[in-house]
């Protein structure tokens, strides 16, 4: 249910043009390339950090080969579907963020500690980021499923099968699977701080106060799921009305009134 340029496909925009940029400035003998990746990638070594604090932000958007860019985007694209599904864009910028902050602050501190660990190199890239944004999916809903082609498999399993690969793989490119790491670690803290911030406590019932002829309704995550997808939608309708849903929005909202009727 996301829109025709949700927050995701900016931010492909923005690390295409980034990459189109540093391309023709390094063409035109503005800058090298060297000068540019010290000034936009993320070192390892803290007192170089502290001199280019930037660099902790930077680093997400900066891509120096079209490969690089084109799968970290590809990944991004998908995932920016899967999250506007069920959030919306300042969700997707908490988890984005965290999931940034996340993957440079473990490249660093284990770069800086264990310099032999990350062989020395800086970090760039945004796959941290979409990684963070997929653990904040799942830390909120774990059972939630995607579809692979034909099959239908937990995006949990998905992020599982990112983090075996990484560990098999962590002598190739060991810096950027390091911020992997801390990009998933950062977007678990930004899904549970969602998670237990908008809680409001229920006041505490006396024993005469419940009612022992009525229980509890169990509610599946799935649910939950569509509940959340709806209260998105009412939300968006409210701040620029109905007519602002897409075609898909429109037939979601359709059927799950007509389920409700049944």
């Amino acid at each position: 249910m996301s829109g025709k340029l949700n927050t995701a496909n900016s931010v492909i925009v923005a690390c295409t043009l980034l990459l189109g940029i540093s391309k023709l400035v390094v063409y035109t003998n503005k800058v090298t390339q060297e000068q540019l990746n010290q000034w936009l990638c993320m070192p390892q070594s803290l007192p170089l950090f502290l001199k280019q604090p930037w660099t902790l932000i930077s680093y997400a958007f900066y891509h120096v080969s079209i490969q690089h860019l084109f799968w970290n985007m590809l990944l991004l694209f998908f995932t920016g579907h899967i999250f506007f599904n069920l959030f919306n864009g300042k969700q997707f910028v908490k988890a984005y963020s965290f999931g940034i902050i996340g993957g440079g602050i473990t490249f660093l501190t284990i770069g800086h500690f264990f310099p032999s660990f990350t062989d020395n190199t800086m970090l760039l890239g945004a796959s941290a980021a979409v990684m963070g944004a997929l653990a904040f999916v799942v830390t909120l809903f774990p059972s939630y499923n995607v579809y692979i082609f034909t099959f239908k498999i937990k995006l949990l399993y998905v992020i599982l099968a990112f983090i075996l690969f990484d560990i098999l793989n962590i002598s190739v490119n060991t810096g950027g699977k390091i911020a992997h790491f801390g990009g998933i670690l950062g977007g678990i803290f930004a899904g549970l701080t969602s998670k237990y911030s908008f809680r409001i406590p229920k006041k505490a019932k006396t024993p005469q106060e419940e009612s022992p002829k009525k229980e509890k309704k169990v509610v599946s995550e799935e649910q939950q799921i569509r509940a959340h997808q709806v209260n998105q939608l009412l939300e968006k309708i409210s701040a620029s009305g109905y007519a602002s849903l897409t075609d898909q929005e429109k037939k979601f909202l359709f059927e799950v009134s007509k389920e409700k009727e049944s």
